[in-house]
């Protein structure tokens, strides 16, 4: 019999252990170390590299990278490089900022004196981070590499010309003081408060810039010296009763027409009115009066209001329409004429253009020069000057003349209404009276007419039959000393372009009709 022995159990082996690098249980001082590894190398390339950079900027004596002076950088330029770019560059064109403040003017460098020493300042620039100090000249590098350093200038100043520079600068610079003044708003007067101006001190400003020109130069901006203005007026309340009266209610002009006799009535709302308006000081005080400049800027507005061809001519009217402010007047406004255009017609000449249009002939052809006024073409296109030409000086509203060539008639208005009528004698056929609407220009007691010798009493010049020649108003004409003329012609015409009344009625026209006064002259 065979025995068999039980079977045993194989033992287990437990496996083998490998031996960790890094003790385990620590992974932080791990990872410290190798950071702690990483920095030292990037520590040490980064080192070499700066070495490398100040040996290398050492060795050229080149002028360190970020060095500028203002906008102008001399980084990496040899001495002589950057005295050239200095006197190319700044030397020729920069400009220095004037600044009140507030606002600023730029003004060439040159026309304040000032100048750069080229050379100089870029020896000054090559300066930086070569002190002999290893650590000062190594931060100065890394200053200039990751940042800017800006060097001050070694600046020139001619005092003479910045003086008479700055001068030049003084009434561009100068701002006025504004008076207290009046509005109107929300239905009523209020007070607009004064602001004070000032003007340039030039000596003071220059000591400014005299202190520190380089700084100046290096910043752009010279800060001025300023010398404030106070304004005449600050307080207007005494005239704010006065205002609101004034403003009480829409002001009522008058446009008139002198050519047509034609007016148009309108308001204006007081706002509008108020903007006109200014306070200025008088001997007893603040007082009211007419801005006239605002005045001006109004009449540009009221451009074609009135009808095609009528314009407001603010030389005109601004002292009249003031003037009426002040005295507290209802304003007229006096309207102009724009050149107009003919277009000729079968049978037209010149001459009969003249008449149709009622504007001498010579001023017709001084307004188309090469014009041949003996060869006219059926639709050529005619230029007829401004009837404002006619009347050059202030119209009188209120008085006007007119005459009737087929009628022999002389009527007189005022204020709308004939106050007289006289016969009169217009020129003959060869040397007619111009239609037209003209005006009283000049008034001689006892002209004379040399073509004719004859006399004419109480003269009214009122247009140029040509250059040099006035037609008018006259009485009867005397020649040799007394003789008196055509008394028996009158009521036909008889002169020579002039319009004759009796002596008596001329006399009394002479002192009625001023100067300004418009005469309208009909076929």
């Amino acid at each position: 019999m065979q025995y068999e022995y039980p079977s045993q159990p194989t033992p287990e082996v437990p496996p083998r252990k490998r031996r960790a690098l890094f003790p385990a249980g620590k992974p932080v001082q791990a990872a410290l170390v190798g950071t702690l590894i990483g920095l030292a190398g990037f520590t040490f390339i980064a080192g070499v590299m700066i070495l490398s950079f100040y040996f290398y900027y050492q060795v050229s004596e080149r002028i360190l990278l970020g060095v500028a002076v203002g906008e102008i950088e001399l980084g990496n330029h040899s001495i002589d490089e950057a005295a050239d770019l200095l006197e190319d560059t700044w030397n020729a064109d920069e400009y220095i900022h004037l600044s009140d403040g507030e606002q600023t003017w730029a003004a060439s460098a040159r026309s304040l004196g000032l100048a750069i020493d080229a050379q100089a300042t870029a020896q000054q620039a090559q300066r930086i981070g070569r002190s002999g100090k290893f650590f000062a000249d190594i931060g100065a590098a890394l200053t200039g590499l990751f940042g800017s350093y800006q060097v001050t200038p070694v600046v020139a100043l001619d005092r003479d010309t910045a003086r008479e520079g700055l001068t030049e600068w003084a009434d561009t610079i100068t701002a006025e003081p504004v008076n207290a003044t009046i509005a109107f708003e929300g239905g009523q007067v209020v007070a607009v408060p004064a602001m004070p101006g000032y003007t340039l001190d030039v000596e003071a400003s220059l000591d400014v810039l005299a202190y520190a020109p380089g700084a100046i130069v290096a910043e752009g901006t010279l800060p001025l010296a300023l010398t404030p203005i106070q304004p005449a007026v600050t307080d207007v309340s005494p005239v704010l009763a006065e205002a609101q009266q004034l403003l009480g209610g829409p002001l009522t002009l008058t446009a008139y027409d002198p050519v047509t006799d034609v007016s148009t009535t309108f308001d204006e709302q007081p706002e509008v009115v108020a903007s006109w308006l200014a306070v200025e000081d008088g001997e007893s005080g603040p007082q009211i009066t007419v801005d006239q400049a605002a005045l001006e800027d109004y009449f540009a507005t009221l451009e074609n209001r009135f009808g095609t061809g009528l314009t407001v001519d603010a030389e005109k009217n601004t002292e009249p329409v003031a003037e009426a402010l002040r005295a507290g007047e209802a304003p007229t406004i006096i309207l102009g004429h724009t050149p107009t255009v003919y277009t000729v017609q079968a049978g037209d000449s010149l001459i009969s253009i003249s008449w149709d249009v009622g504007m001498p002939y010579w001023r017709i052809l001084e307004a188309n020069p090469g014009i041949d006024e003996n060869s006219l073409t059926v639709g050529q296109m005619i230029t007829i000057p401004s009837k404002d030409d006619l009347l050059p000086l202030p119209v009188v509203p209120n008085k006007r003349l007119k005459v009737s060539i087929g009628n022999q008639r002389l009527w007189v208005y005022e204020n709308g209404t004939m106050v007289h009528e006289f016969v009169i004698s217009t020129g003959i056929e060869d040397s007619p009276t111009q239609p037209g609407v003209f005006q009283v220009q000049t008034h001689e007691l006892n002209a004379y007419a040399s073509n004719w010798d004859l006399f004419m009493p109480h003269f009214l010049g009122i247009y140029e039959a040509w250059p040099g020649f006035m037609n008018g108003f006259h009485g009867l004409p005397t020649r040799n000393g007394g003789q008196i003329l055509w008394a028996a012609s009158l009521g036909r015409p008889t002169s020579y372009g002039c319009i004759i009344l009796d002596i008596p009625d001329a006399e009394w026209l002479y002192n009625w009709a001023d100067d300004g006064v418009v005469v309208e002259v009909v076929e």
